[in-house]
């Protein structure tokens, strides 16, 4: 796994966060992103049956799932939204019940994410 990683995997971007509360009484807040850090991931884009499979309950025209290095799950934790390089879109993983939904597979990690789709 770790010569498929080194050749064919891609830099994605992790941005960290900090948010603020403008108004506390109108709940506004302001988001405002740190420098990205690079993570090499091997990166998948997912069918639309199987992002109504393995997605449950959202909706979007376009998922990816990547897997890292173990080592970088609490950054994974902490991130805001996600790029791919040579991307513009925007990724954010995906939750359930707050909490960031991702399967440990012995030294690495598969995480879901997908385009927040505006209704």
């Amino acid at each position: 796994m770790e010569n498929i990683l080194r050749n064919f995997g891609q830099y994605i971007k992790v941005y960290l966060a900090k948010t603020s509360i403008d108004d506390p009484y109108e709940k506004n807040k302001t988001i405002s992103y740190q420098n990205p850090l690079p993570i090499k991931a091997i990166v998948t884009d997912l069918s639309p049956a199987k992002i109504q499979w393995n997605l449950t309950g959202i909706i979007t025209d376009k998922a990816k799932e990547i897997i890292i290095e173990k080592k970088y799950e609490l950054l994974l934790l902490q991130s805001y939204k996600i790029t791919i390089q040579g991307e513009n879109d925007e990724y954010i993983g995906w939750k359930q019940n707050g909490k960031f939904q991702y399967r440990k597979e012995g030294n690495y990690i598969r995480f879901y994410m997908y385009i927040k789709k505006e209704n």
